[in-house]
């Protein structure tokens, strides 16, 4: 039997009716195969370059040489870079993730074959992007496409990084402000809710808590002076917590307590397993419901609706830190980081969290 032959077949434009089309030629089986691949103003060259390689795949690899697979960055993010990440991000940093890729990348950068891109194009993209988004969106974008030409050179796909060198550029779109609560707006916020809601919004600002923690929260979580994060929500879905530090106890402090007693009698279950904050028909509330249903319009009356569990959770730490609370103290109660040293070599116990929050709680007013 002869040995198969290496192709590289043949892509030419052609027309028909009146329109250009990609043509390409190839021989299978030692016979003549033509395809079309698209028209010429709506797939590039590249594309259908591309294309033409994933047809050839197969009878190339039988041919004993080695393939190098051909992708356009578009193809490559979703045939390689999607599936493999997916399965180790978490469905709201995935959620985060591919929007970031496909809003603010692949426009720019789908149709251009991987071998093509430069260091030059890949600067001046995350310049032009500079104009119209902050630093730490520029940022996530510089990491994202160092990781995607990383996972490329381990397939194959490229023989270089050409994001390895690339900076995030000094005239990016200034932040937001990043807004905390004062002592007295915290009390003032927690002091315009109802019992379910002022529960929460304790567990946010005085506990430091995640509003997904918060929501996952069950009965049987509640241990004396403390509630123990075993899981999240996110939209709807429960989770494991976001990272390993997350899995903790969180101390709690006396005002929330007393809270948490009175929402307890009114749950009015010791069903290890009922959800904490729940709907009609038990299942945990979403974090949109309760905060644009039953928080943000009585805060809104109050001129504090900027105040989102985000600031919330910002608040804690910023507040702690002025009580004096020691940073790795802090990291843990949240479920973060702080430095490598901190966190690698430091502990703190439960017995400083419940003395840290309690030490919280009278700096701030009630």
């Amino acid at each position: 039997m002869r040995r198969k032959r290496f192709q590289r077949g043949s892509l030419k434009p052609r027309k028909r009716n009146g329109k250009n089309y990609w043509y390409a030629q190839w021989r299978e089986n030692g016979k003549p195969r033509s395809k079309e691949l698209g028209l010429c103003s709506k797939v590039s060259r590249p594309e259908a370059e591309a294309k033409l390689a994933e047809i050839l795949y197969p009878q190339n690899l039988q041919a004993g040489q080695l393939v190098t697979p051909i992708y356009t960055f578009g193809q490559f993010i979703e045939v390689i870079y999607l599936p493999v990440y997916r399965r180790k991000w978490k469905p709201s940093t995935a959620a985060t993730e591919e929007n970031r890729l496909t809003a603010n990348l692949v426009p720019d950068l789908g149709p251009i074959l991987m071998t093509e891109i430069t260091r030059g194009a890949l600067q001046k993209l995350l310049d032009t992007k500079a104009t119209t988004h902050a630093t730490s969106m520029v940022a996530h974008l510089r990491f994202r496409l160092r990781s995607i030409f990383e996972l490329a050179m381990s397939e194959g796909v490229v023989d270089r990084n050409p994001a390895t060198a690339l900076y995030t550029p000094r005239q990016c779109q200034p932040s937001q402000p990043r807004r905390v609560l004062t002592s007295e707006e915290a009390a003032q916020l927690i002091g315009a809710l109802d019992l379910r809601e002022k529960l929460i919004a304790r567990l946010a600002t005085w506990e430091g808590m995640r509003p997904g923690e918060i929501l996952a929260l069950q009965v049987g979580d509640v241990d004396g002076s403390s509630v123990w994060v075993r899981r999240r929500l996110y939209r709807g879905l429960i989770d494991t917590p976001k990272t390993k530090r997350s899995y903790r106890q969180v101390a709690l402090s006396q005002g929330t307590l007393t809270l948490l007693s009175a929402w307890l009698q009114e749950v009015g279950t010791t069903n290890p397993e009922a959800w904490l904050f729940s709907t009609e028909n038990n299942t945990p509330i979403w974090r949109n419901n309760v905060w644009l249903r039953n928080m943000q319009p009585k805060l809104k009356a109050i001129g504090l609706d900027w105040a989102t569990f985000q600031v919330m959770r910002r608040t804690f730490a910023t507040l702690s830190k002025q009580a004096g609370v020691d940073a790795h103290t802090r990291s843990a109660q949240m479920g973060n980081t702080v430095n490598v040293n901190e966190n690698e070599y430091a502990i703190s116990s439960f017995e400083d969290r419940l003395a840290a929050v309690r030490r919280l709680e009278t700096n701030v007013v009630q």
